[in-house]
């Protein structure tokens, strides 16, 4: 079976002002149909970007870019148009880009369907089958502001599903919501996913929701990088002494290395090797700073304007 994602090579850079700025450096990812994929980086890594190319937002400077078969290259117009309303659905971060503030949220999950031309009565049939699937049949006639921030993302959840699509965007789906909610909006991702046999990618910062997800993968300055997946034999382990047992590839980087820098950041713990010349860091800075003079001619710059001030002042 032919994957439902596949990225080959994928490019994306946009110009500012007379510079060119690169997202995506050569993407190469698959995604087969019914997977749940979480990637998972900082701020600017390129997830956003990488979502809006698979969502027909934007189009790749370079590279091969197929969903469920269709060449998103080669989507124009009104058939681009069809893709990003009926064969993909997007739930957002923030709120206001899922829902309009002043329709019901009975209303906001029937909209999708009339732009798609469904008749009325079979569009407010499936809203409400919708909205009892994300567990708000009790929250149907009430608008955006009179539901917390967690029954919000549910109602966005039925947006993006309301015209059956096959593939599910997610974008930090619950960076704005506190961790009960965040988890409930997760369980609620996965038993859609089986409901509906969705395929489901997200982009996220928080490794406790990527790992509701088949495959966790890491996305840093526009790239792909590790496999984080459970089970992986990518992945250290700790042994019966709690000493952290790394992989071979891990070890082969880091051997020879006079010393190992960590740091700490959102995604995880980075491991890098440092090269003998950090240890000279302190002497070249030493070489290239401004000296101060030594103290004996300073002195006697002192006493040289002492000695003229009272002068002019006899």
């Amino acid at each position: 079976m032919p994957p439902m994602i596949e990225c080959r090579q994928v490019v994306k850079a946009y110009k500012v002002n007379d510079h060119e700025v690169v997202a995506l450096r050569g993407i190469d990812f698959e995604m087969q149909r019914g997977e749940m994929v979480a990637i998972i980086g900082p701020s600017g890594a390129g997830k956003s970007t990488m979502l809006n190319l698979l969502g027909g937002l934007d189009t790749p400077t370079a590279g091969k870019l197929v969903v469920d078969g269709l060449d998103l290259l080669s989507l124009k117009g009104q058939a681009l148009a069809e893709y990003r309303l009926k064969r993909v659905g997007f739930l957002w971060q923030q709120t206001a880009r899922n829902l309009l503030p002043h329709r019901s949220a009975l209303r906001n999950v029937t909209l999708p369907m009339m732009m798609a031309g469904v008749p009325p009565w079979r569009r407010v049939n499936r809203a409400r089958e919708l909205l009892d699937a994300v567990g708000l049949s009790d929250q149907v006639h009430k608008r955006p502001a009179s539901l917390s921030g967690g029954q919000q993302q549910r109602v966005g959840l039925a947006v993006a599903l309301a015209n059956r699509p096959d593939l599910l965007l997610a974008d930090e789906p619950t960076g704005n919501l506190d961790r009960a909610s965040a988890l409930q909006v997760m369980d609620l991702l996965q038993d859609l996913r089986q409901r509906f046999n969705l395929t489901i990618l997200m982009v996220t910062h928080d490794m406790a929701m990527a790992k509701h997800a088949d495959r966790i993968l890491t996305l840093r300055d526009g790239a792909l990088g590790q496999d984080l997946t459970h089970g992986s034999d990518n992945q250290p382990r700790l042994d019966e002494s709690g000493r952290i047992q790394l992989p071979e590839q891990v070890r082969a980087q880091l051997n020879g290395a006079p010393r190992i820098s960590v740091e700490i950041r959102p995604e995880g713990i980075l491991l890098r090797p440092e090269t003998e010349q950090a240890d000279d860091t302190a002497a070249l800075l030493q070489e290239m700073l401004p000296q101060d003079a030594p103290p004996q001619k300073r002195r006697f710059r002192l006493f040289r304007r002492l000695g003229r001030r009272k002068k002019e002042t006899a």
